[in-house]
């Protein structure tokens, strides 16, 4: 008789320990690339994440995003090129110095932009166990710094009587750097393709909050790693 309880309580446990070990729960990590959109231009970035999933529906996640190349346009705002004389103008228009009208152009547009975020993590339930859709939404931070050259064309000499004059130019390296708060709402679905890993495909939207508010457009692909 206590032979027989021992078996059924063995047997119970064998039974038990591989749906607990596949009801999800648990900690992952996940890496991927993905086409980031801001500003109407598209370059390519990185991610990492941390995830840590509390029942089989709900996690939180800690993802980091580095775009490392940022051709967004620099901000549209005054900016002083330092020379022998000092003229002020705006990236794109023109400034004045003395007399002279001088025409400004931004050239070898670049930068890059870290984003931290902190997420909850909804996975929907279907009937596939290969498939899993989810949904994500949280905040954090963003830094962006942009870098232009400013370039400034003026005549060296001018002349009465002479319609043309040769061009001398000036430029200066210009950065703008920011921290902003970063809000991430955004979705996709979970393909499993063996028993500790998937691939996930998403598409994220998050908005940049400071001096002047941003739309960024994410679109990747990750490879996720469940412990």
């Amino acid at each position: 008789m206590r032979l027989s309880r021992v078996g059924a309580l063995l047997l119970a446990g064998f039974v038990a320990a591989p749906a607990s070990a596949q009801d999800g729960r648990g900690a992952s990590v996940a890496g991927g690339v993905s086409a980031t959109n801001m500003e109407s231009t598209t370059t390519a970035s990185l991610s990492g994440a941390f995830e840590y999933r509390f029942t089989p529906t709900v996690g939180l996640e800690v993802e980091a995003m580095l775009v490392p190349t940022l051709k967004a346009p620099f901000p549209e705002e005054p900016v002083t090129i330092q020379s022998a004389s000092t003229a002020v103008g705006s990236p794109g228009s023109s400034a004045v110095l003395g007399s002279v009208f001088l025409p400004s152009s931004l050239t070898n547009l670049g930068g890059r932009m870290v984003v931290f975020t902190n997420a909850v993590r909804l996975r929907l339930p279907t009937g596939s166990a290969r498939i899993e859709p989810f949904f994500v939404a949280g905040g954090g931070v963003a830094g962006v710094r942009r870098t232009a050259d400013l370039v400034f064309s003026f005549p060296i000499l001018i002349l009465p009587g002479v319609p043309e004059a040769p061009l001398r130019t000036i430029s200066q390296h210009l950065t703008a750097s920011e921290v902003d708060l970063a809000l991430t709402i955004g979705g996709g679905v979970g393909i499993r393709v063996a028993r500790h890993l998937s691939v996930d495909v998403d598409l994220r939207m998050l908005r940049l909050m400071g001096d002047e508010d941003r739309n960024v457009g994410r679109f990747g692909v990750a490879a996720r790693y469940g412990f």
